[in-house]
């Protein structure tokens, strides 16, 4: 069973984008289970990641775990070219390992969200490998609040 915070943390980042039930919390915890236990992050682990907590959301099985092959906009900017994604992706993978300041793992997670490699579940995965990556680097777990999300997005201006 994960902690209180993990719990807050999962349920806030959801919130975030829109997302309160309890089928969806509970597919975030399993997501959160898996990524937890790993030593680190790989284009599989990401992508294995995704598909967990996208399990039962309203995507098209095809688009679950898996990159996307199309253009996507992300409020006034443009994800990364889709045919770039693997790539850049497993760069950002790569770039994760080592230690790591709370800064650099701010800028780690603004370079995911700038990839933006899935169709949807973006910010959930995104906020998920910062936090493992917070965690591996002995800090605490981020809880980004819905109600501060303002505050967060300005990250990525």
């Amino acid at each position: 069973m994960i902690g209180d915070v993990a719990t807050e943390f999962l349920r806030e980042s959801n919130a975030i984008e829109g997302v309160f039930d309890e089928d969806a919390l509970n597919q975030t915890i399993y997501a959160w289970e898996y990524i937890i236990n790993k030593e680190e992050l790989t284009v599989s682990s990401v992508l294995k990641t995704h598909k967990i907590l996208m399990l039962n959301q309203p995507l098209l099985p095809n688009l679950r775990g898996y990159f996307r092959r199309f253009g996507v906009r992300i409020g006034a900017r443009y994800g990364k070219p889709w045919e770039q994604v693997p790539e850049l992706t497993a760069q950002w993978a790569e770039d994760n390992k080592g230690e790591k300041t709370e800064e650099e793992i701010k800028q780690l997670h603004i370079d995911y969200e700038m990839i933006h490699p899935f169709a949807d579940g973006n910010g959930r995965t995104g906020r998920i490998f910062m936090n493992w990556l917070r965690l591996k680097n002995g800090f605490d777990i981020l809880v980004i609040k819905e109600s501060e999300k303002s505050k967060y997005y300005k990250w990525f201006q």
